[in-house]
């Protein structure tokens, strides 16, 4: 969005001209999928508006715009102002949608929850599906308003398109779906038949931005070399998207029963946000197993159940009292430890009631340590982490977490993480460890054995 409208003064219908490479952007109509991809600053989210209302020049013509966020939405809603009012376009505020003269309208949205995507069931999107930041969005919001554009009107061509920036939570889908294919190489889907073309994008690309804001690119050069790679020149290879991208299909099992296994009970407390409990089985492989989980919240959000510590604690017994669970290993929030007020810490009221110590918090190295169980061990052709199906939240929070920016070594906290708080307590009690050989080798795996650790 940061490109200028060229005004022309030979021309006064012209209120804006493309960039070589938005062009190409525009020149790609029949193809039903393009994705405009690259570095900051080079003009994506401004062709993509362009794109937007090309058609709208019949009456039958609706294209969406989405954003993933009501504040993200409402930038290119004030910025679309400035191209469309020229075009004669009247914005309604009730709908949200700019109506063009010939009747034709662009509706801008947003799109925070997956749910958020059966709004638009039943919905004819003729002209145009449109993501902005598209890096932001699940694969599944995406591919889903693909059943969503279509139209009865032979002269309208329904498409999708999208423009985004090497970051973001959900980079990693998008780099395999476009990147992956290389630049300018059309894409038939094996399914569909259907075609989809990526083309890149750096800062060059937008001439307009260089010229009148000569000092932007020191200001990306503040943002640590691989931000700055990824955003000044589209770098695709810079930033990872989801945390655990190894996370698959072979890492869930239906059910798990211990026998005589050690049981870890790894717990992160909440109040006012969620609080997790995991319990994790070690088998005779020395493979864990998380088999059930209680994690503190009514609707899958943020927000806690705020249950006294007395109560939680209880109800943990009671839990393990019913499912004959008996835990080796506690480890646990080491901040219920930090003492509130003049009566005892929340850890010391959950002591009263169970088993429990303080958890090793070293993030960095807790992170790792999941890395290595969800690795395919090469010895053995295998993970070594393992969730069962009873343990939903726990693998869609794996499943979903992104790379904590300001410390690529670490997941996002910034958002749920409570159950991958309390699974790296659980690992760090049972780590993996690399074995050596004289010559310097990898030999194998090993455990390294902390009961008698002190806390």
């Amino acid at each position: 969005m940061s490109q200028p409208l060229t005004i022309s003064k030979k021309n006064t219908n012209v209120i804006w001209r493309p960039t070589k490479r938005q062009l190409e952007f525009l020149k790609a109509g029949s193809i039903f999928e393009v994705a405009y991809l690259g570095g900051a600053g080079s003009g994506k989210s401004t062709v993509l508006l362009i794109d937007a209302c090309r058609q709208m020049k019949y009456k039958d013509a609706t294209a969406v715009v989405f954003r993933r966020t009501s504040p993200e939405l409402k930038q290119l809603l004030d910025y679309s102002n400035k191209l469309y009012r020229p075009l004669g376009a009247e914005f309604k505020v009730q709908g949200s949608y700019w109506q063009f003269p010939n009747g034709g309208k662009i509706y801008f949205s947003h799109m925070e929850q997956n749910k958020d995507k059966w709004k638009w069931d039943g919905v004819e999107i003729s002209s145009g599906v449109y993501f902005d930041e598209i890096t932001h969005f699940e694969e599944d919001m995406y591919l889903y308003l693909h059943s969503r554009c279509r139209t009865t009107n032979p002269k309208l061509i329904p498409r999708v398109r999208c423009s985004g920036s090497p970051i973001g939570q959900h980079l990693d889908w998008v780099r395999k779906r476009f990147i992956n294919n290389g630049a300018y190489n059309i894409v038939e889907d094996k399914e569909s038949k259907l075609k989809r073309l990526y083309i890149p994008a750096t800062l060059e690309d937008n001439p307009y931005l260089i010229m009148n804001d000569p000092t932007y690119e020191a200001r990306l050069r503040t943002q640590g070399n691989k931000m700055y790679q990824a955003l000044r020149y589209g770098d695709w290879a810079q930033i990872e998207g989801t945390m655990f991208s190894q996370l698959g299909e072979h890492h869930l099992i239906d059910s798990y029963t211990p026998t005589s296994d050690i049981i870890i009970r790894a717990f992160d407390w909440g109040f006012t946000a969620p609080f997790a409990v995991l319990w994790i089985a070690e088998n005779s492989e020395k493979d864990l197993i998380v088999f059930k989980e209680w994690i503190g919240t009514l609707d899958g959000t943020n927000k806690g159940l705020m249950m006294s510590a007395n109560v939680v604690a209880k109800t943990i017994k009671e839990i393990e009292k019913t499912h004959n669970i008996d835990p080796t290993y506690a480890p646990s929030d080491p901040s219920m430890w930090g003492r509130q007020n003049t009566g005892d810490s929340i850890g010391q009221i959950f002591e009263g009631e169970l088993l429990m110590h303080k958890a090793n918090n070293d993030r960095i190295s807790g992170t790792q340590q999941l890395h290595m169980r969800l690795n395919i061990d090469d010895s053995i052709q295998k993970p070594r982490l393992f969730i069962t199906k009873d343990c939903p939240i726990t693998y869609q929070t794996l499943q979903s977490i992104g790379v904590d920016r300001r410390n690529p070594e670490c997941y996002d906290t910034t958002g749920f993480d409570h159950p991958i708080d309390a699974l790296r307590y659980g690992i760090m009690e049972r780590p993996l460890y690399i074995k050596e050989d004289e010559a310097g080798e990898v030999q194998s795996f090993g455990e390294r054995d902390t009961i008698n650790q002190q806390f």
